[in-house]
């Protein structure tokens, strides 16, 4: 079987390890003391660069399973990045699970088979959701690797798939951990900070090592900086220069004003009377809206289109067949794949949603509705599954409460989505920077 690694040209491979052999030349920027012949490489450094050199997505909101999504045609990767000191085999955190120690803990008092089952269902909800998310297959992710040894970078890459919860075993309870094992992948939980770990190991088959090279640390960085500057400012001008055309906003899953999820309207609009007077027949599950707050098109008026107040007022003015009155529509980029029409509806432009008065859903034929945006956000990702009202608490416990969108600037036609961290559209509308959780 082909390797995620050899699937990019050679001379993206080779940009890939430039990088990183630049960066471990640097490493005595990173420390106090000179001497430490293991280079350093950070972890977001590392995302940045495969994401940038392989053309891949960066796809990680804050404590989710996969950091980049690779596309090959219709095929779609999910992977995950890591980096840490020495080749030899070692557990490495792989998940966080604070959220849910509430869940966890009354398992401690059943067998090791009860919990070990709960610790995987957890991991595998959790992968399955980034799944619906990005639009992934269950079998083909990765995790992409880069151990470091004295004076050297180890690049490898091994499986990333759900826990086999039908093969459970090689049970063990210690004073601070619980390990088992699915036959595959060795995994252990620590109880202290509520992390899973799992055990990456270079023998193993469905682990390859894809390259190895040497490091050579530079013992004056500061230096070699300075002339580097002065010497590729213009080359330096044109790397940071894309990061300008792109706009970012977030939005709240939740109403701004009560901090809640109201009960019949935003992603509870399912939950409303029926559209038809009279009717028992009730609204789909994925029917709904993400709400936009007043406040935000005060503060942004010009996201969605050049002056969101102005189509407000011709719409108020307009007079004659309503499917001519002026709209505020775009495509929204799902992480999944598709790209589906969309709108700013209702009174005082309150409304995301997705919606075509003239395009067709294909796996359909029918019109798309408010549930092209619904089925994605709501059923696929966020996981619901029944008619039970979805509340800011039941968001946050998914890691969640809020959406990213961004677009290219002077681009309104295509606006991209995705979910984004607890509190991010409060510190958003603050002024302060995106928590992600760790």
């Amino acid at each position: 079987m082909m390797s995620i690694w050899e699937r990019y040209s050679k001379e993206e491979r080779e940009e890939y390890i430039k990088f990183l052999q630049v960066y471990g030349a640097l490493t005595n920027l990173f420390r106090q003391k000179h001497g430490d012949p293991i280079p350093y490489l950070d972890s977001k450094f590392q995302e940045t660069i495969y994401s940038k050199v392989f053309n891949g997505k960066t796809v990680d909101i804050g404590n989710t399973p996969h950091d980049i999504l690779s596309i090959f045609g219709n095929e779609r990767i999910g992977i995950g990045l890591k980096t840490w000191m020495n080749s030899k085999p070692s557990y490495q955190k792989v998940m966080q699970l604070k959220r849910y120690k509430s869940e966890i803990d009354p398992f401690f008092d059943k067998s090791d088979e009860e919990l070990a089952l709960k610790l995987s269902e957890i991991k595998n909800d959790r992968m399955l959701v980034d799944y619906n998310r990005l639009g992934l297959s269950i079998d083909g992710n990765i995790y992409h690797y880069v151990t470091r040894d004295a004076g050297k970078f180890v690049i490898q890459e091994t499986l990333y798939p759900l826990v086999d919860i039908n093969n459970l075993k090689d049970f063990k309870r210690t004073s601070t951990a619980f390990q088992w094992s699915d036959g595959q992948k060795e995994y252990k939980y620590t109880y202290g900070d509520s992390q899973i770990w799992q055990y990456f190991d270079s023998t193993k088959k469905d682990t390859l090592i894809l390259n190895q090279f040497d490091i050579n640390i530079i013992d004056d960085p500061f230096d070699f900086l300075l002339k580097s500057y002065f010497n590729f400012i213009d080359d330096l001008k044109k790397d940071t220069k894309s990061n300008d055309d792109v706009v970012e906003v977030y939005l709240p899953l939740y109403s701004y004003r009560s901090k809640e999820v109201e009960e019949k309207s935003g992603l509870n609009s399912w939950n409303s009377t029926p559209k038809s007077k009279g009717s028992l027949t009730l609204r789909p599950l994925n029917e709904i809206y993400i709400p936009i707050p007043r406040e935000f098109h005060k503060k942004y008026p010009d996201f969605f289109c050049p002056d969101i107040f102005d189509i407000e007022r011709k719409q108020k003015n307009f007079i004659g067949d309503k499917k001519f009155k002026p709209q505020v529509r775009f495509h929204l980029q799902l992480p999944n794949g598709k790209l589906v029409p969309a709108l700013i509806g209702q009174d005082r432009m309150k409304s995301l949603q997705s919606g075509s008065l003239t395009e067709r859903d294909p796996e359909t034929n029918k019109l798309y509705g408010q549930s092209a945006l619904g089925q994605w956000l709501l059923v696929d990702v966020l996981g619901l599954k029944e008619r039970q009202l979805v509340t800011r608490n039941w968001l946050q416990m998914r890691g969640t409460d809020s959406v990213r969108l961004w677009r290219k600037k002077n681009d309104y036609s295509k606006i991209y989505i995705d979910l984004a961290p607890i509190g991010s559209f409060e510190s958003f509308m603050n002024g302060k920077e995106i928590e992600f959780e760790e």
